[in-house]
């Protein structure tokens, strides 16, 4: 094991208690705009992707003065991204299509992720400024661990995984664009293509139900994220230089820019509130209202009769107006 002579160079524009704070707070502020009305929170969903695919970006372009502590925070912040990204795919099951705006953010990201994760642990022992402290480091995953160690190999083994479905991912439509593309310009093909059955999924689950299940993965994924970082922050306190708690520029405007989804997920509570428990129909596609109907005791036919896969749930749902 390799001695830490000098310590790692704080860098709080990633793991600044500013960057960390306003991090939480969006996802946080995600995650109830998505439960609250998933029609009208596809803008969160977005900004919260784009948020990710920056600290990873910014990471990759300045892993020379970065350390691998830095990199395992970055992956812990966006994991909940990686969670929440698929939420508007499950809101798809059982249907053909999936909106091609859902279907570029989930690969998008999905693609990345797995990608940045990947390259930080094939990389860990030598990775970025200081490698040295490598060893030193410790990575919370439910508990302290040396990265360099056995849970290295354990998080490769799950990276692989991932890496696999993504290429598998990847594969399947590039497969579906070639297809499409002959069905396009040969008449018996796309006869043939086109009278394909489609699959009937005979137990899709209410939108309401959907929405509860995710948003429960959603916070714990969330919560685990908070729990893993602030655990590995004040571990590593002894080999990381202070400077993470200063208030910086980056940190200060990062706290700022939390108002713009903070005042989107108030717009949307308003509508909500306006609109009340009285529209029975609009029920099917508000799910915190419907919870608040069924909290109240109400008696009769629970609001959410609408399947996820129905084309007239997932039309509303994501063609709404935001």
């Amino acid at each position: 094991m390799s001695t830490c002579i000098n310590a790692i160079p704080s860098n709080p524009d990633i793991d600044g208690i500013g960057i960390r704070l306003a991090t939480y707070l969006q996802l946080f502020i995600s995650v109830i705009t998505l439960a609250v009305s998933p029609a009208k929170g596809v803008d969160s969903w977005w900004a919260i992707i784009i948020t990710s695919l920056g600290l990873q970006i910014a990471t990759i372009g300045d892993y020379h003065e970065l350390s691998l502590y830095h990199a395992l925070v970055v992956t812990w912040l966006t994991f909940p991204v990686f969670i929440i990204s698929f939420y508007y795919g499950f809101l798809a099951w059982g249907k053909r299509e999936i909106v091609g705006e859902v279907l570029v953010g989930i690969g998008l990201h999905m693609t990345f992720f797995v990608g940045f994760c990947l390259w930080v642990w094939i990389t860990a022992p030598t990775f970025g400024s200081n490698e040295e402290c490598n060893d030193m480091i410790k990575f919370g995953m439910f508990a302290l661990l040396r990265p360099t160690g056995w849970v290295r190999y354990f998080c490769l083994y799950i990276v692989g995984i991932w890496t696999f479905a993504v290429s598998i991912m990847w594969i399947g439509l590039v497969c579906l664009t070639v297809v499409n593309f002959i069905a396009r310009h040969n008449i018996s093909f796309r006869r043939w293509f086109e009278a394909t059955p489609t699959p009937k999924w005979n137990h899709v689950p209410s939108l309401n139900a959907s929405v509860a299940v995710l948003t429960g993965i959603n916070v714990f994924s969330l919560i685990l994220s908070i729990v893993m970082i602030e655990l590995m922050v004040h571990a590593n306190a002894d080999i990381v230089e202070a400077g993470s708690d200063e208030w910086t520029f980056g940190q200060i405007i990062a706290m700022i820019l939390v108002a713009g989804p903070l005042l989107n997920l108030w717009g949307i509570m308003k509508t909500e509130y306006a609109l009340g428990l009285s529209h029975y129909e609009s029920l099917k596609f508000r799910p915190a209202a419907a919870f608040v109907v069924r909290l109240r005791g109400y008696r009769g036919p629970w609001p959410d009769t609408v399947q996820v896969g129905s084309d007239s749930d997932m039309e509303h749902e994501l063609t709404a107006t935001r």
